[in-house]
């Protein structure tokens, strides 16, 4: 996978908040940073480590989170990613 790039200046801001913990949450991380940056967008993150106490079983973990409710889980492909965010935020494709 190529190295992923810094959104541009003023980039929107997409805020989403992460539910796991170890390794698999922090691919996660790096794999939505990818995907943002690559569509010139920027993330604020809040991470929370208590699944449960969300009612997120933990086999549903990692999970990204729109308002409380969970629009990703496990381990997507940055191409997935890139998706749900195009469609989500109304983005044009990329040639």
């Amino acid at each position: 996978m190529p190295a992923c790039i810094a959104p541009p200046p003023g980039a929107p801001v997409v805020a989403l908040t992460l539910v796991g913990t170890g390794e698999p949450l922090l691919r996660l991380e790096k794999r939505l940073a990818c995907a943002a940056a690559g569509l010139g967008l920027a993330l604020d993150l809040t991470v929370l480590k208590d699944a449960e106490a969300l009612g997120i079983p933990f086999a549903q973990t990692p999970a990204v989170l729109v308002e409380r409710r969970v629009v990703l889980s496990g381990l997507p492909q940055t191409e997935e990613i890139e998706a749900w965010l195009r469609q989500s935020h109304r983005l044009e494709a990329q040639p």
